[in-house]
């Protein structure tokens, strides 16, 4: 028989498993909260430490390229063109930088409108077809060295005219289709017809004219890319001395290298009616400059290396011509270079575009300037120096100021070879301000004292240092074989700068100023550099305004073209020197705006002319203004209305008593020959 337990025990019994169970399962959740705690805590030190921890980002580390040729300069690079180290976290770099961007756009893709997009499509290219011209090539150029041809928009033959032209990438937008009565035409839902958006692409185009003025042919150069050309704006050509070729340079953007180049091409002109590509080159670099002396077509770029740049890539920081980088042999490094680019510097055969040799300076990039057998380029930068006066008490002054270097390259048919440098004080105003003579290189600069501990504070009315706070002018001379320095005339110009400069033989012209709120003041100098141990000079004495360009001119005289009383008054002044000063003889003013580009100006001092498009003030026409100075004064011809919009590309020459005027619609980049018979 069965036994039980009294009532209450069992009860108790029960109650007493019960809560043996409810504490074990109460202990089994304190440990899986802890569990759980302790695992939200090690992901929020874990979180913390990935997202808040600081660590170094920027810098470069070149350690890896130890034994490379081009280690001394990645190092140069690196300390120019690669981010700063500075401290960061992942919250910054992961969140804060993102949602920065985004918010802000930041983007360093091609924009929409294609201004970085360019690819090279290549073109129709082939050998070059042998010369067959019986022309004879004629100088339109105001060249500034015999015999080293500039690059232009104009160039002719005693047959042929050939002007440069350029049209702009236009985009036209989808529109709506109609019919001859200007009623949308529907389609088959009744709805309008939409013409399909597209963009006329850039394009250089080569006109060609007979010497009488008709029309021979026009040739269009245009990439796939319709922004190729982007920059065609400062295109610039030669015709080669045989007239069978015509040299196009020009610069472009190349979208998968993201870099800048100068692209040259090589026009067959051998049959003016039918001209063709027949060759294409490029270098890295914005195009700088170019001369054509001989069969050598000299090219000079600015290559600038690009933020951070992975030196596993060596055309992100290395020039390159024709698609091959330059060894470091033929890179030039200097001590302080303070911007990480290159003036390339890529000597062609003319006649099929082949490179003979390209050389690279290391931060030089400024002005370029080529005598018959050297080729100089420039950099400015700034210099710290002590200056010892005798009126300053307690020593020397620390001062800072510009100063330029000028690099020696010679050249031949088939080499550039690398000479050495000069240095002058002051910063040169364009190609102009040097010139070679008989061994000896000349260079006009303005000066001036950026920064000086003694200067501040100083009353200017007693101050006997007064002078540091203006700029300076000062004529340089160098020997070009041992550089040395052989001659100077500093501060002859107190107070002023340098506007233009041209040099004849054993003459120097300069035109220098001093701009203030009130008046513009305008003295030319005459520089006697005859004897470089005894320069002498003398000057016109300050008269309004100042020339932008100085040229020798008709009867000996010399041409002045610049700013009157203000940047809205054309000055052209012409200045006969004797014995004992310069003097203004006559000026004609107008108020106008004109192009400042010296090649934009005509002038042809055997007939006392000159010319140049305008667009005028008040009651005076605009269009292209021509000149003749007959001995007194300045007499004006004529003025030709509708030359063209765009006063840099104006170009003119003469021929058998008529004035050509070329220009060119804008937009279209249609040419606009006008034809002045009987200027003389």
């Amino acid at each position: 028989m069965t036994t039980y337990d009294p009532y209450d025990e069992r009860v108790d019994k029960i109650l007493g498993k019960a809560e043996e169970k409810r504490r074990a399962q109460k202990k089994r959740r304190k440990i899986a909260l802890i569990s759980v705690l302790s695992s939200a805590a090690a992901l929020v030190l874990a979180l913390h430490l990935t997202l808040f921890v600081p660590y170094t980002v920027g810098g470069y580390d070149i350690s890896a390229y130890t034994g490379s040729e081009y280690y001394a300069l990645m190092d140069k690079i690196g300390s120019l063109a690669c981010t700063k180290p500075r401290l960061t976290n992942n919250f910054q770099q992961w969140v804060l930088d993102g949602l920065f961007s985004a918010s802000q756009g930041v983007d360093m893709a091609p924009s929409d409108d294609g201004f970085w997009a360019i690819e090279d499509a290549g073109g129709a290219t082939g050998e070059a077809a042998p010369p067959t011209s019986d022309q004879h090539y004629e100088e339109v150029t105001n060249n500034q060295v015999a015999g080293v041809v500039e690059g232009d928009l104009l160039k002719r033959s005693d047959k042929y005219l050939y002007y440069l032209s350029y049209a702009e990438a236009y985009y036209h937008p989808s529109s709506v289709i109609v019919d001859e009565y200007g009623e949308p035409i529907p389609d088959e839902n009744g709805d309008k017809q939409l013409a399909p958006a597209y963009t006329d692409p850039a394009k250089l185009i080569l006109n060609i004219y007979t010497v009488s003025g008709e029309k021979v042919s026009t040739y269009a150069i245009s990439d796939e890319d319709p922004y190729a050309y982007h920059y065609g704006a400062r295109r610039e050509m030669y015709l080669t001395s045989d007239c069978t070729k015509i040299l196009i340079l020009v610069p472009y953007y190349d979208g998968d290298a993201k870099a800048l180049f100068t692209r040259v091409l090589g026009i067959d002109v051998s049959d003016p009616a039918k001209p063709r590509e027949f060759a294409r080159s490029a270098v890295s670099g914005d195009y700088v400059s170019s001369r054509l002396a001989g069969n050598t077509l000299l090219l000079v770029s600015n290559f600038t290396v690009g933020r951070d740049p992975d030196f596993a890539e060596e055309k992100q920081y290395l020039p390159e011509a024709d698609g091959e980088v330059l060894p470091m042999e033929d890179i030039v490094l200097p001590e302080n270079p303070v911007r990480a680019r290159f003036t390339v510097i890529t000597s062609f055969a003319a006649d099929a575009l082949s490179v003979h040799a390209s050389r690279a300076y290391f931060d030089f990039s400024e002005n370029v300037y080529v005598s018959a057998e050297n080729l100089y380029t420039t950099r400015t930068y700034t210099e710290a120096f002590e200056l010892e006066h005798e009126d300053l008490l307690g020593g020397p002054a620390q001062c800072t100021r510009n100063r330029t270097e000028i690099a020696r390259t010679s050249y031949d048919g088939t080499s550039l070879t690398y000479r050495g440098e000069m240095s002058a004080i002051g910063s040169i105003a364009d190609q102009y301000s040097l010139d070679e003579y008989e061994g000896v290189l000349r260079v006009v600069t303005t000066g001036q004292v950026l920064s000086s501990v003694y200067s501040y504070g100083h009353d200017t009315e007693e101050d006997p240092l007064e002078w540091l706070r203006y700029p300076t002018c000062n004529l340089y001379c160098f020997d070009i074989s041992s550089f040395a320095q052989i001659a100077a005339v500093e501060n002859f110009a107190p107070k002023e700068s340098v506007k233009s400069v041209r040099f004849d033989g054993d003459t120097a012209y300069v035109c220098t100023a001093e701009e203030t709120y009130y008046e513009v003041t305008d003295p030319v100098f005459e520089f006697d550099l005859h004897d470089y141990s005894h320069i002498t000079s003398k000057d016109t004495g300050t008269i309004p305004g100042y020339s932008m360009s100085l040229v020798k001119f008709f009867g000996g005289t010399l041409l002045g073209i610049g700013y009157g009383d203000g940047s809205d008054e054309l000055k052209i002044e012409v200045y006969a020197s004797d014995e004992e000063k310069v003097t203004p003889l006559c000026e004609f003013k107008l108020f106008a705006r004109f192009s400042t580009a010296f090649k934009a100006c005509f002038i042809d001092a055997e007939h006392g002319l000159v010319g140049l498009q305008i667009d005028a003030n008040g009651e005076h026409a605009s269009g292209y203004l021509l000149l003749r100075f007959d001995g007194y004064a300045l007499v004006e011809l004529t003025t030709v209305e509708n030359v063209g919009a765009e006063p840099d590309d104006a170009r003119a020459c003469l021929i058998d008593g008529t004035l050509y005027i070329f220009g060119y619609t804008y937009g279209t980049g249609e040419c606009i020959l006008n034809k002045v018979a009987g200027v003389f």
